[in-house]
């Protein structure tokens, strides 16, 4: 008889995410067991636990899941569940804290179809991510550069500290950024004057992008908004809007609810991948853009 599928879901958080539980249940995982609070020495114990309760046949009935606020302790987490296993007792993995990686990758899965609706590469684009400090943006901005399109941390409140960050994900991530300021209108307005693509990334219900600032732009090709709480990330973007122009503009929308349809169908296609899989697969961020972008 088959045994029941089980995701461990692990998370430095103090509670594990009703979404991501929600969504292994709909993507067919039997039970779900969240694990909360979790350090990073932890890990390799909980996964070996896992593994070594099981035979060969049962593991690849499991799956651990990473989630969590912090994108960065996140990956070494599941660098630490990699490093714990050895076959044949090896499971899949999949780290999307915060649900960013899936967000990050719809996002720019989006932005990329537009492009290519208009014989445009996204490698080629200069992308401005307002917002860049947060989960979402950074991986954003992660996912681009590995792509080749030069990118840009659009720093909100202190120059300088955006360019610490900026050099600790170089360095963590060997991707060359570029940060520029846009801590009042008159630089925000700058920025998107060369900028191509516009990212906006910033916490629920903040506005990072007035119509002003980029309504005579002669560049830019595409504001993305993941905001849906009001007041929208940026003025002129519907939720719902799926590539359509921005009133008044020549510049394609793409809103908060037609990246998360998405994001959505990205994040179940990666769990079923986990449970249908022969051999067991390690899955992030990059794994997320290029099935999203598939879809």
């Amino acid at each position: 008889m088959q045994k029941v599928s089980i995701l461990h879901l692990i998370t430095a958080a103090k509670n594990a995410s009703p979404f991501d539980v929600n969504m292994a249940y709909d993507a067919g995982f039997d039970k779900i067991m969240p694990y909360t609070n979790v350090v990073l020495n932890e890990v390799a114990g909980l996964t070996q636990d896992a593994i070594f309760s099981r035979s060969p046949s049962g593991v690849k009935r499991e799956a651990l899941f990473i989630g969590g606020r912090d994108i960065h302790l996140a990956l070494t987490m599941q660098q630490a569940t990699k490093n714990a296993m050895f076959t044949p007792f090896e499971m899949s993995t999949f780290a999307d804290p915060s649900g960013a990686f899936t967000t990050a990758a719809a996002m720019l899965a989006k932005v990329d179809t537009v492009l290519k609706n208009n014989q445009q590469e996204l490698a080629a684009q200069t992308i401005a991510i307002l917002g860049a400090g947060g989960a979402v943006g950074s991986t954003v901005a992660l996912i681009a550069a590995s792509l080749g399109a030069t990118v840009q941390l659009v720093a909100h409140k202190e120059l300088a500290q955006m360019q610490a960050y900026a050099a600790e994900l170089e360095s963590k991530y060997g991707l060359a950024l570029q940060v520029v300021d846009g801590t009042d209108d008159v630089k925000k307005t700058q920025i998107v004057q060369t900028a191509t693509v516009a990212i906006c990334a910033a916490a629920a219900g903040i506005r990072v992008l007035e119509l002003a600032h980029f309504i005579t732009s002669k560049t830019l090709k595409i504001v993305a908004d993941v905001n849906a709480v009001a007041p929208s990330g940026a003025a002129g973007v519907d939720v719902m809007s799926d590539g359509q122009l921005i009133a008044d503009t020549q510049i394609f929308g793409l809103g908060a609810l037609a990246i998360g349809q998405l994001k959505y169908k990205t994040q179940q296609a990666m769990l079923q991948q986990m449970l249908e899989t022969e051999h067991p697969v390690h899955l992030a961020y990059n794994h997320a853009f290029d099935i999203a972008r598939a879809f």
